[in-house]
């Protein structure tokens, strides 16, 4: 009844403010609070869309200025813990034992970083990224061990994570097309020469794309040769999108994340983790000779640096002499008194070994990040967590090996971490706590159902 009573109030407040809007606002309003009800009961299906928003937020906020108010992040957020909350007031919070010691150690960094703030020199870039991290990071951290509770959850979160996967290299595609069609530069390639999804950093969109190649390698191991074709394919278009992007980074996290992945969890697959390595490389390296120099120089440029346009004129930049130089400097930074190497320059610290003082500035490697913004202290934390996770995720097993959509979520993982020890920060790399938190997950209910199949 009272569902009833608030239907038809929501009705006659959807065709008032349409007669005084537009005609149109009585279909949009109720397909609005429709789609945002069905977001509430799948928090899943939420939290994979906010694992896009560093993607589509800068297309979002140049086809409408709206959304720079509405930020589609916090947007996300929100709707996320409504769903949370709902589930708690229904069933409660179950949380497995196991697994609640790696989310108080998740939250004890958080924490931690949050009383940085108390000695940083770099107040205003410190404190938002305490918040960020403690709302965003958080929430995509904790969700998982909310929402996985069998392993046909884990399964439904990887068909969301593939259908994203498809939309984004859908849309380099259609790009590359129509480059190679009209060749107009001006249009396709916006950053630095670079084609990216319209608005957004290709950093962002190759480590998605990244994933998903770890993903395509995975199978690839765990599957016979004979079914092995369409993967390839899949990887060889993946792999495609990457160079597109123009990221480095991503391509040797694939390689060296893929290896690793292989030697921790595929180790009597080892030829194949051989013969698939050598396929990747040959495929990036073909693509590189075939694609047009426009969209590949950036890869060629390596020891030299790309020529830029920016405000001051053109410009050489090498990223990786730059990225070398933060990492020295924090080093440094760190083992400079003892109080840096206990307790570091505090959140956002690192801005203040530059003129700029507090800005958002980061050393581009977590590590490095830590050590020099929280010290040994943050190491410790951080050393923990990831030693506890290897652990969890190791323990999770079924049978000796990880379950077939298991072993998706870890090579995806290990690519992601490896990834974030080249572009980014601990908020930028948002989507490396989900992963982590969905792999734990995963690969716990695959043993407890593992345990209830032996004993039934």
């Amino acid at each position: 009844m009272l569902l009833l009573v608030i239907f038809s109030i929501a009705q006659l407040l959807f065709f008032l403010i349409g007669i005084n809007t537009s005609p149109l606002v009585m279909i949009i309003l109720p397909i609005g609070v429709i789609i945002f009800w069905w977001l509430i009961n799948n928090p899943s299906i939420s939290l994979m869309f906010l694992s896009l928003t560093a993607i589509i937020k800068g297309y979002l906020i140049s086809y409408n200025p709206i959304f720079e108010i509405l930020d589609v992040t916090i947007i996300a957020t929100i709707i996320i813990w409504i769903g949370l909350i709902k589930m708690l007031i229904q069933e409660g919070w179950n949380i497995p034992n196991k697994l609640r010691e790696i989310v108080s150690i998740f939250i004890l960094f958080g924490f931690v970083l949050g009383l940085s703030y108390l000695y940083t020199p770099s107040p205003e870039y410190g404190l938002m990224k305490i918040i960020r991290f403690n709302t965003f990071a958080l929430t995509m951290f904790l969700t998982p061990f909310l929402i996985i509770k069998s392993s046909e959850d884990s399964k439904r979160l990887l068909y969301y994570f593939y259908f994203l996967l498809a939309i984004i290299v859908g849309i380099m595609l259609f790009q590359f097309i129509y480059f190679l069609k009209w060749g107009d530069f001006a249009i396709v390639l916006a950053y630095w020469n670079r084609i990216s999804i319209p608005g957004a950093n290709p950093i962002q969109v190759s480590r998605y794309l990244g994933i998903g190649a770890a993903m395509m390698i995975a199978l690839l191991i765990r599957k016979k040769p004979s079914d092995s074709v369409g993967h390839l394919l899949i990887l060889t278009i993946i792999l495609l999108t990457i160079i597109l992007s123009g990221s480095r980074g991503p391509l040797i996290s694939i390689i060296f994340g893929s290896i690793i992945y292989a030697l921790l969890y595929e180790r009597n697959h080892f030829m194949k983790i051989i013969s698939y390595a050598s396929i990747a490389i040959g495929a990036i390296i073909f693509i590189l000779l075939l694609l047009p120099e426009n969209l590949t120089q950036r890869f060629f440029d390596i020891s030299q640096g790309s020529v830029i346009i920016t405000q001051q004129g053109v410009k050489r930049v090498s990223t990786i002499a730059t990225r070398f130089e933060f990492w020295s400097m924090s080093l440094q930074s760190w083992i400079s008194s003892i109080v840096n190497f206990v307790f570091g320059l505090g959140s956002g610290g690192f801005s203040s070994l530059f003129i700029w003082r507090d800005w958002r500035w980061y050393p581009h490697n977590i590590f490095f990040e830590i050590i020099v913004e929280l010290g040994l202290i943050g190491l410790s934390i951080l050393s923990l967590f990831i030693i506890k996770t290897y652990r969890l995720i190791s323990n999770g097993l079924n049978k000796g090996s990880l379950t077939d959509h298991s072993s998706l979520w870890v090579a995806g993982t290990i690519v992601m971490f490896m990834a974030a020890q080249f572009s980014g920060d601990i908020n930028d790399n948002r989507i490396l706590w989900m992963f982590l938190a969905i792999s734990i997950s995963s690969t716990h209910v695959d043993k407890l159902m593992d345990v209830e199949s032996d004993h039934a």
